[in-house]
């Protein structure tokens, strides 16, 4: 795989276990500040997947 397929799918998989540690089947609840700060952190590595993405298209 190329570089850029291999870091999306990093970033989905990284997408996928915030999501699954917010979701009804995570082990702990998670507090408000964690979530937020998770939010956040899934919002950037979005960002950056469609960033590569974008540039995978231009190619």
């Amino acid at each position: 795989m190329s570089n850029s397929v291999e870091q999306l799918h990093a970033q989905l998989s990284q997408i996928k276990k915030g999501l699954f540690m917010m979701g009804p089947d995570r082990v702990r609840a998670m507090s408000t500040h964690e979530t937020e700060d998770l939010i956040v952190e899934l919002q950037t590595v979005t960002d950056q997947a469609l960033a590569e993405l974008a540039n995978l298209k231009s190619e």
